[in-house]
């Protein structure tokens, strides 16, 4: 059992009751089991449920993508009890009845826990701010403009001055768009190989480094969502030496993946921020291990074939081979293509590589990944403490898989891990006491 909020590692048995945890005693410790029904977690680790703080289910708007049902579905797959849904869908999660419709759908679903992540602009326009604290009394528990920056400086300063106050972060996707000018791919070697327009490496940075400083000024809770270059790292570092109350996040694609995987998976590997170079990985490791990133996110982000070209783009690309240099159409219906990767269920997998690779030892990943998650989101979670809540994840660290995208749970299959051997899986997922995936029956 693996609980850093409790300082616990070892051998125990754990008691479940009523939906939250009953006892936790060293294994062997006599446990009354009367009419208990007995999970036999030999060789895996018993860890705080998951908890993925970035993720788009599409719904309301975009049920060919993902559904509330087949989202959550595909987390608790993952191993994740909770996962934060994002704002962008149609209608624009602004308004407490699309709150209040997304926290419907998930009660209906009897599945993952969902935790709605509130826009801080209406319609994600980056000009009105959204009744943030309507939004709270719905059951938002972060905000984000995710997936647009917001542009204007006074409008996130007083944004952040309002969420401080109702004591909510906001999430920051950091673009400056001037500099990214639409870009396909990272600005490099593999865009001009391509022939598709490059996303300048210092977009992201140059907005980090505004953005954090309006967060020192205002002494607000910020979140950099999906860091993906080494200098925004560096950026964060400083920002927390002076006082900044920022925390980070990043993404198994971004860990695991170099901008040199589009030259196979073509618009699956095509994502907002792009892949980056072996040196921007390299500093991710390094962050990792050091403490400076919080969290890993998926920012699983569905997209059917459609949505990525996958029509006339695909015999372009594929496991095996390279692609060459595209025609100028062939560019263009690239730079077109949807933005991101489905994630739910390969980021325990992609995680637990660095576990392997002694780049971090386990309750690492578990602070990442479920302790650290609970707190952006002002959860109660995180913890298997008596008198938690029962969400758990058993993880079996050793079985060695095949990413089948045909396999998922998720409606779509927008994945550059296809056919990737990884080490280590979830075998199930338990939500205030109820099994909502047995990968042991799979």
């Amino acid at each position: 059992m693996i609980d850093p909020a409790s300082a616990l590692d070892g051998q125990y048995d754990l008691l479940v009751r009523d939906g939250e945890i009953a006892a936790v005693e060293r294994a062997g410790t006599q446990i009354n089991l009367h009419d208990a029904t007995i999970v036999d977690a030999s060789g895996c680790w018993i860890v705080p449920g998951l908890i993925d703080p970035h993720v788009h289910l599409r719904d309301p708007g975009f049920p060919e993508k993902e559904t509330i049902l087949t989202g959550l579905r595909a987390a608790a797959a993952g191993g994740f009890a909770t996962v934060a849904a994002m704002a962008n869908t149609s209608p624009v999660n602004d308004s407490p009845a699309i709150t209040r419709y997304m926290l419907e759908r998930a009660g209906e679903a009897h599945c993952a826990r969902l935790v709605p992540v509130s826009a801080v602009t209406q319609g994600l326009r980056g000009i009105e701010p959204v009744d943030f604290a309507a939004m709270v009394e719905a059951g938002a528990r972060l905000f984000s403009d995710d997936g647009i920056p917001i542009d204007d400086a006074a409008v996130l300063s007083r944004a952040l001055d309002v969420t401080m106050r109702l004591g909510y972060a906001v999430a920051l996707h950091e673009e400056d768009r001037a500099l990214s000018c639409g870009g396909a791919l990272n600005a490099g070697a593999v865009a001009e190989h391509l022939g598709v327009s490059g996303y300048a490496h210092s977009a992201e940075p140059q907005r980090v480094r505004r953005d954090l400083a309006i967060a020192i000024g205002s002494g607000a809770a910020v979140h950099v969502a999906h860091v993906s270059t080494a200098a925004s790292l560096e950026l964060i570092r400083a920002a927390r030496r002076r006082g900044a109350q920022v925390t980070c996040e990043v993404t198994p694609h971004h860990f695991t993946l170099d901008e040199s995987a589009a030259l196979t998976w073509g618009p699956n590997a095509k994502m907002n921020p792009p892949l980056r170079n072996r040196d921007d990985i390299d500093a991710l490791h390094a962050a990792i291990r050091d403490g400076t990133v919080d969290m890993i996110a998926t920012d699983h982000a569905p997209h059917d074939p459609k949505s990525k070209r996958m029509e006339q783009l695909g015999a372009f690309f594929g496991p095996g081979r390279q692609a060459g240099h595209l025609e100028h159409d062939a560019a263009e219906i690239f730079a077109h293509a949807a933005n991101g990767v489905v994630g739910l269920e390969t980021s325990l997998g992609l995680a637990l590589d660095l576990v392997h690779r002694s780049l971090i030892e386990p309750a690492r990943l578990v602070e990442m990944m479920s302790r650290n998650p609970a707190a952006l989101l002002r959860l109660e979670a995180g913890t298997l403490a008596v008198g938690a809540t029962a969400d758990i994840t058993v993880i079996d660290p050793n079985l060695e898989w095949t990413v089948a995208p045909e396999k998922f749970l998720s409606k779509s299959r927008n994945t550059p891990f296809a056919g990737m051997r990884l080490k280590g899986r979830a075998v199930l997922t338990i939500v205030a006491g109820e099994i909502v995936f047995d990968g042991r029956k799979a």
